[in-house]
């Protein structure tokens, strides 16, 4: 096969909930979220060391851009560097809530095709 380059985009979408109670709006949790990226990026859209792109979208939903890879173990890797990045996300949200007194669960759900079925990457 020839040589062929390719990535993957991940949108996510998030909640908070306490005991199954919606806490804050999806808006609201994303800023909780980025507040981590933004201190050490200035941007809630940044390029990581791995050479993946991070960022909020319109919409205030996370997304993660693999950097390029060019076989499907780099890309698997890729990808799951990018969920073990978001999982620290909403373990810092999670804490910076508790300190202001919001108790709740940040969810995330990883989602890589739109209403319509289009699918992000590859």
């Amino acid at each position: 096969m020839e040589r062929r380059i390719f990535g993957i985009e991940t949108e996510y979408g998030v909640t908070c909930t306490f005991h199954g109670q919606r806490r804050l709006s999806p808006d609201e949790v994303a800023r909780y979220l980025f507040r981590k990226v933004v201190a050490w990026g200035r941007s809630s859209n940044v390029f990581l060391s791995n050479g993946s792109r991070l960022y909020l979208d319109v919409g205030s939903h996370p997304e993660y851009a693999t950097a390029e890879c060019d076989s499907i173990p780099q890309l698997v890797a890729h990808d799951r560097a990018g969920e073990r990045i978001l999982e620290g996300l909403v373990v810092d949200a999670e804490r910076r809530l508790e300190e202001e007194g919001i108790h709740g669960d940040v969810y995330l759900f990883k989602n890589n095709t739109d209403s319509a079925g289009n699918s992000y990457g590859c």
